[in-house]
């Protein structure tokens, strides 16, 4: 016989909370796991553009003559490396060229050809 009044949670109501509690933690752990890896993506980004503006300021800073051409090179930034491309080219003007800077993350990281940060400006000669 079952009393009327008796109270108290089914095995099945158990079963069905459980199993939505297990859907909405493996939520949050995958949105955890995406978060962080937006966080270093955004990092990277961060510091090769601080890396592309210094090679900036030294392009800007030199002051023997601009010479045109392209240079390859790695430069140190947040004990990271990073390749860098600059390439210096004469635009229409006669006394202005064009320097463009292209960030690459190190070899080691796999993915070398990929562009992280860049950076362009004018220059008048000296």
């Amino acid at each position: 016989m079952i009393a009327e009044n008796q109270r108290g949670v089914t095995l099945v109501e158990t079963l069905v909370a459980l199993a939505i509690m297990g859907l909405v933690t493996t939520s949050i752990l995958v949105l955890i796991g995406q978060n962080t890896r937006f966080t270093a993506s955004a990092q990277d980004r961060t510091y090769a553009s601080i890396a592309a503006d210094n090679l900036m300021v030294e392009a800007l800073a030199h002051s023997g003559p601009v010479e045109t051409g392209e240079e390859t090179g790695d430069v140190e930034v947040a004990a990271r490396h990073w390749r860098y491309r600059r390439v210096v080219t004469q635009t229409g003007a006669s006394d202005l060229f064009r320097i463009d800077i292209q960030i690459f993350a190190d070899a080691q990281d796999g993915d070398s050809d990929q562009v992280i940060a860049r950076i362009s400006t004018l220059r008048r000669a000296s």
